[in-house]
């Protein structure tokens, strides 16, 4: 009996010393022994966040499978949401879980995405007319309300946009997009494009050169969650050395906190984006773009003072990198 004790004794202590190891230690979605970052020690020091961190690899990677031969904007959206996880560095681990749960959802509900060449259940809208260098096919995978002749009408959900050479008929690129936003104007047979008026409908795509480089770049409507409920974009600029477009991040941000598309001024080559809080305080604000990165040079600001006669404007300059600002003081327009 006293050898069979000692066995025993001996498996239970391995079993005890096993049982302390860090479980994220093989749940995790990369070797914790190479861990070097603060949030990689997170995820491998809690077992539950390691383990979710390889259902979220599981997760992309069956997303990616549904995309197909496009995944630019599924990759491009990962990596903002990696970089995005931690705000400035600080890791709330519980926090941390819930934000790895609802990426996990997110990917999980991706749709499948068909080949170019077969057929949909929803509306295909061959857009031609919008742009000088390229043709457009937008293809919708869920059907859409009928035409309305008598009023404004909205259809959404995943879409793929098949890009072309001006009057060619090979495709260049396919995207796959989760959700697309179409308005359909009353009496109109394609969808509202290349609009951005502020307080009402805009465009599904705005095609223009938004980082000054001679190319064609657009917009794509991806739903509603910009500020106050506005339009939301997903920005592309053509890349010239790959010949393709390629997902903007900074630029969609852009867009997502203020009031719908930006204005392009091509000719001082500036990107222009408005803001209110609220009924009394308006900012227009003024971007150039540095290496296809929108970088804040000036605001406007009117904001109404609490005697209710009077509007405080604020003008603001950025100066060899400092911001430099000037305040006057005007009567309420009537």
């Amino acid at each position: 009996m006293t050898p069979f004790r000692g066995i025993s004794a001996i498996a239970f202590a391995i079993a005890f010393a096993i049982a302390l190891l860090p479980a994220a230690a093989h749940a995790a979605s990369f070797d914790c022994a190479a861990a070097r970052t603060p949030i990689e020690h997170a995820i491998c020091n809690d077992a539950q966040l390691s383990a979710l961190d390889s259902e979220l690899a599981d997760a992309y990677r069956a997303a990616l499978k549904k995309y197909g031969a496009d995944t630019d904007a599924l990759k491009a959206g990962q990596r903002d949401w990696l970089k995005q996880r931690a705000p400035a560095g600080h890791i709330d681990v519980a926090a941390l879980k819930e934000a790895y749960r609802a990426r996990i959802d997110e990917l999980e509900a991706q749709p499948a995405f068909p080949d170019p060449g077969e057929p949909v259940n929803g509306p295909v809208f061959r857009l031609n007319a919008i742009a000088k260098q390229h043709d457009f096919v937008l293809r919708m995978l869920e059907a859409c309300p009928g035409d309305n002749s008598k009023e404004d009408t909205t259809c959404e959900g995943p879409a793929q946009l098949l890009v072309h050479d001006k009057g060619q008929r090979a495709v260049r690129q396919v995207i796959n997009l989760p959700n697309v936003f179409v308005t359909l104007p009353k009496g109109s047979k394609g969808p509202l494009v290349n609009s951005a008026r502020l307080y009402d409908y805009q465009g599904v795509i705005n095609v223009g050169d938004f980082n000054f480089d001679g190319l064609e770049d657009f917009g794509i409507q991806t739903g509603n969650e910009g500020s106050y409920g506005g339009p939301s974009y997903d920005i592309y600029l053509f890349n010239a050395q790959a010949q393709r477009f390629v997902p903007n991040s900074e630029m969609t941000s852009l867009i997502r906190s203020t009031l719908g598309f930006f204005e392009v001024d091509v000719k001082s080559k500036r990107l222009r984006t408005f803001a209110k809080g609220g009924c009394c305080y308006h900012e227009t604000t003024t971007y150039r773009v540095d290496h296809d990165v929108p970088v804040a040079v000036a605001r406007y600001m009117e904001e109404v003072m609490s005697s209710g006669d009077k509007m405080k404007i604020t003008e603001e300059t950025l100066v060899n990198g400092k911001w430099r600002s000037k305040v006057h003081y005007e009567p309420m327009p009537k």
